[in-house]
């Protein structure tokens, strides 16, 4: 709490427009909010987030989306630990086989139209070009509730996440 008093004094100063957060789940930016009008608003939290995120992560999502904090992404396709298995999970196969394009567009889109967001780590020209595409089409209802419904799948139970921290 005291560091978050600091940054908002340079805030108050003109030093910096916005101040974010990394990794903060709801009870850490519940610490921040309590803190009230006096401080300055947490303007985004950026954290792991997609598909596959659990329960604890999507409440993270909620409590963003309900107090109006901004929501960046990295580990968009999995995280670079589980990129390959999102290659073999059967809906993401199907959705991206219906839109013609690949599995990681599905997963950046995803993201995009929950507005969130998304950092695609890559260095590879071919990859930025294809990441690109995903502003070319567009998933319907159904295909997103299937995806948020990816969080449940066995495959989830895979991916490396890191708790909220006590």
């Amino acid at each position: 709490q005291e560091t978050w008093k600091a940054l908002s004094e340079l805030r108050e100063a003109g030093l910096t427009r916005n101040i974010g957060v990394s990794n903060f789940h709801v009870k850490h930016l519940e610490e921040i909010s309590e803190l009230g009008s006096e401080v300055a608003p947490i303007a985004v939290n950026q954290y792991l987030f997609n598909p596959f995120s659990p329960d604890f992560a999507v409440d993270t999502y909620n409590y963003c989306k309900e107090h109006g904090i901004a929501i960046t992404a990295y580990g968009s396709l999995g995280g670079t630990l589980q990129h390959f298995s999102t290659q073999t999970v059967d809906t993401l196969e199907k959705v991206a086989k219906h839109h013609d394009t690949s599995i990681s567009q599905i997963a950046l889109r995803w993201a995009i139209q929950k507005n969130v967001a998304v950092i695609p780590g890559t260095g590879n020209p071919k990859h930025m070009r294809e990441n690109l595409k995903v502003y070319d089409f567009e998933l319907s209802e159904e295909e997103m509730k299937a995806l948020d419904e990816l969080r449940n799948d066995e495959k989830a139970k895979e991916f490396f996440y890191m708790g909220p921290l006590d």
